[in-house]
């Protein structure tokens, strides 16, 4: 079997941030933000409350060796993560700029770890109440003699066939409860 990856994400307002993945969502939304400003955030996501030098970003992002426009490139990721936060640096939410130390996250941040499924798991389980075997299977617990349709909410507004006969409830309750099992087991085996 394979196992799921473990994520760890870092909630504050409405920002996600998953730091393995290197993803940054607002309210759902990715939010484009190229990769050394990312890793920055990450940094200083990570460490919320505390101050991170400006000696310790230097050496993490660029080296023991001191750059000529070492200052220029970092104050750059700032503010390119204050744009990508809506962050204002004279009224920050985010980001405090501590005077000639560093940087220093001032929202709360609460930290999980969450187990992903790998992309085939994902992408098996997301087609698997699509399957035509499935259907088949409520079509014909239902008394059907045509395929449910493939997505749950048009299966819900399928009205009874038009033979004059109302579908006994017990097939209909069967057909629901097949649908619930199978999410049930979905959930559960995404969870692990």
């Amino acid at each position: 079997m394979v196992s799921a990856t473990q994520h760890q994400i870092l909630s504050f307002g409405t920002f996600e941030l998953n730091a393995t993945a290197e993803e940054l969502h607002n309210a759902g939304t990715i939010v484009k933000l190229p990769p050394q400003p990312l890793r920055l955030l990450i940094l200083l996501a990570s460490r919320a409350g505390q101050v991170v030098t400006r000696e310790e970003i230097q050496e993490k992002f660029w080296g023991q060796e001191t750059e000529i426009d070492f200052e220029r490139r970092m104050n750059q990721c700032i503010k390119q993560i204050r744009n990508a936060l809506g962050d204002d640096a004279n009224q920050p939410t985010y980001i405090e700029t501590i005077r000639t130390q560093g940087y220093r996250f001032v929202m709360p941040v609460d930290s999980k770890a969450v187990a992903v499924p790998p992309p085939q798991v994902r992408e098996a389980s997301s087609s698997l109440l699509n399957t035509k075997v499935v259907r088949d299977r409520i079509a014909a617990l239902a008394g059907r003699s045509q395929p449910v349709p493939s997505t749950p909410a048009v299966a819900a507004q399928t009205p009874a066939p038009e033979t004059g006969r109302k579908l006994p409830i017990r097939y209909i309750a069967i057909a629901v409860a097949v649908i619930a099992m199978v999410a049930g087991v979905l959930y559960w085996y995404l969870q692990q």
